[in-house]
């Protein structure tokens, strides 16, 4: 039978034949029953032999010691950045060093592990490696592919959950009835409201967007409804309402969630009766539209909390989207951040045209609470600053708080003379105690104080972590 698994390629560096035995069966312990891939091994002495295997194989993942002879770790490491191959790598050293490790991840390592190896910590660091190994070889694959499908120009991605999210947008579009999207802010409920209408029967007719947020309570009744001359102080004459300017095409309502309980029964009567009276009207008008509402609320707690119609949310929720937050697509993020970066080297005339695969990690890792939204604005901004043809990691480091916060918890001590004064044991200590509790704040700020992704993130195991957390960080009480 043909075997169908995946093959991940690994190149382990390192110069120590016996360390080398050690990491190469503990990876394939780990993976023996891994029925998904095959892990296949190419093994160094030197850097120098490194960089000629990965000019012949594709690999996947690189592990290398940091203290070689010959080119050493991190300039091996330099010189991985330069060939811009997006390969997450992995650095190991028999020295317990801050200041190696901060080094290592400054140059764009993806992770930093000490020996003697804790085979448990390995498998999960590796474990982690993998994931972003694929999502940056699926990113380097598809940079000579559409990124969209035809008619959904705007919209990108290539992960399961938005190619669903693509597949559903395709069948409501044929259909004529009324959609709900919901969603966080900034993941584009509006792109995918417009992808709709222009996939459906009705492309070629009037498409009318009504953020429900922007307009005083006061004024949106006349935008959605329209008013007759005189029906209040400065109505000095008729004005078409949008949902009749909208006849016979769609009508996108952004953020229905915000839309005022006095317009709420008005806009119900439209969806069930297909009329609309303008303000100060005396007779209606019969109008056909198709519904869009987009929201960020939960409407059905709003409506347990009396504060949106149970009515209007059922005909509203006829077909529901569901959009993903870009923490949950993350292998949409490279795609993503290079179309913002082709576009805002263009807008801007600047000659940018990549990104490093270590700033690619800093933006896959990072949470996105802005969403889409946030990444095309620091996109925007790291063009705009960035002074090379690339995209560095210090170019983004400013524009990621999250990231730019847990740097700076986690900048290497110094050996200063109270410590010069103790015992090489007890001063170790100190300096350990001192590292473990900055690693931990700063992963917790990494992750907005979420414990089970920052020890995830750690390749701790939560109960540990929360161990850790209580020895050594001081609650401020």
């Amino acid at each position: 039978m043909r075997d169908t698994r995946h093959v991940f390629r690994i190149l382990l560096v390192e110069d120590e034949a016996a360390d080398a035995e050690i990491l190469l069966r503990s990876i394939e312990n780990e993976f023996a029953s891994d029925d998904s891939r095959t892990i296949d091994f190419s093994v160094a002495s030197r850097a120098e032999g490194a960089l000629k295997i990965l000019e012949q194989e594709d690999i996947h993942l690189v592990l290398t010691d940091v203290r070689m002879p010959g080119i050493g770790g991190i300039e091996f490491l330099k010189r991985l950045q330069a060939l811009n191959l997006s390969i997450p790598v992995i650095m190991i050293s028999g020295i317990n060093s801050l200041d190696t490790a901060v080094e290592a991840i400054r140059h764009g390592a993806f992770d930093y592990i000490t020996k003697p190896i804790n085979s448990q910590v390995l498998s999960a660091r590796i474990h982690r490696a993998i994931r972003m190994s694929e999502i940056l070889h699926q990113n380097w694959a598809l940079r000579r592919m559409a990124l969209s499908p035809e008619g959904f120009e705007s919209l990108i991605g290539v992960s399961e959950a938005f190619q669903s999210l693509l597949r559903m947008v395709q069948e409501v579009a044929e259909i004529r009835s009324t959609v709900l999207i919901v969603g966080e802010t900034g993941t584009g409920k509006d792109l995918l409201a417009r992808a709709i209408h222009d996939r459906s029967p009705d492309r070629e007719k009037p498409y009318q967007v009504v953020d429900c947020t922007r307009f005083p309570e006061g004024m949106i009744e006349s935008e959605l409804f329209g008013h007759v001359k005189g029906s209040f102080t400065g109505a000095v004459a008729d004005k078409m309402g949008l949902l009749e300017l909208a006849h016979g095409g769609t009508v996108f309502l952004d953020e229905v969630g915000d839309l005022p309980m006095s317009l709420q029964s008005k806009l119900l009567r439209v969806l069930e009766v297909g009329e609309v009276r303008a303000v100060g009207g005396t007779r209606s008008k019969k109008v056909d539209v198709r519904f869009i509402a987009a929201t960020n609320q939960n409407l059905e707690e709003r409506v347990l909390r009396g504060e949106f119609r149970k009515d209007l949310f059922y005909r509203l929720n006829v077909m529901t989207l569901k959009v993903p937050p870009l923490r949950e697509r993350k292998e949409d993020i490279p795609i993503l951040a290079r179309h913002f970066l082709v576009r805002f080297a263009r807008e801007f005339g600047k000659s940018v045209r990549e990104l490093q695969p270590s700033a690619v990690t800093d933006l896959v890792a990072y949470d996105w609470p802005g969403n889409i939204r946030e990444l095309r604005n620091v996109m925007e901004r790291a063009v705009m600053l960035c002074r090379g043809d690339r995209v560095s990691p210090q170019d983004l480091a400013a524009l990621l708080p999250s990231l730019t916060q847990a740097a700076s918890k986690t900048d290497s001590p110094t050996v200063g003379p109270e410590l010069l004064r103790l015992p090489y044991s007890e001063a170790k200590q100190k300096v350990l105690e001192e590292f473990t509790s900055r690693y931990v704040e700063g992963k917790l700020a990494a992750h907005g104080g979420n414990v089970t992704h920052a020890a995830l993130d750690s390749g701790i195991p939560r109960q540990h972590f929360q161990q850790i957390m209580k020895r050594y960080l001081k609650e401020d009480k």
